[in-house]
């Protein structure tokens, strides 16, 4: 049986490994939307307090003009994390995809998903039916004006339930070519 726990970031354990950070939306300038940026920011305290090794940011660059990891990547260089301790997933189209490319393209038996509230326990439960076996840390979230909260949780109402249909019927996640990641030249101890 996975444990699928959900925690604050300072209550997390050390598990070493990857923080999974699941793409949101990214502005037409490339910058972050605020809920991208409390996910970044949360994912950012977990590896400087020493708690996850590495970051994958995983998201949706299906057009060029696009391009959610380019810009988790470009905000976290910006606050200092070495380029070579971020992976970028750029077929992360859905919180399925995320997931399964995760554990089968890069490797990783377990992950630490930082994602905001609304979305965490779909994403759990997806990893569990999967058997990857993740810890939840829900993104801070200091700004998020009440009308958006509760948009967001309508969507997610909406795709808890595709949720299920993917669990039960996965769809062919894209499984293209793997990325390095720093498990690969630096292996944990």
């Amino acid at each position: 049986m996975h444990h699928q726990q959900i925690y604050r970031a300072d209550a997390l354990p050390p598990v070493g490994g990857p923080v999974l950070v699941l793409g949101a939306g990214v502005y037409g300038d490339g910058e972050p939307t605020s809920i991208l940026e409390g996910r970044l920011r949360t994912a950012l305290e977990l590896y400087r307090s020493g708690k996850i090794r590495w970051f994958l940011v995983s998201g949706d660059n299906r057009h060029p003009s696009y391009n959610e990891p380019q810009a988790m990547r470009r905000w976290l260089v910006k606050q200092g994390v070495p380029p070579t301790h971020i992976v970028s997933d750029y077929a992360g189209l859905r919180t399925w995809d995320s997931l399964r490319r995760a554990q089968v393209v890069f490797g990783q038996p377990q992950v630490v998903i930082v994602t905001s509230d609304f979305h965490l326990a779909r994403a759990l439960y997806l990893a569990d039916r999967m058997g990857l076996q993740a810890w939840g840390v829900p993104a801070s979230t200091e700004d998020r004006p009440v009308g958006n909260r509760l948009r967001y949780w309508i969507r997610e109402y909406i795709a808890r339930h595709r949720a299920l249909w993917d669990a039960w019927f996965p769809p062919d996640a894209r499984l293209g070519p793997r990325e390095p990641t720093p498990d690969d030249w630096d292996p944990p101890k």
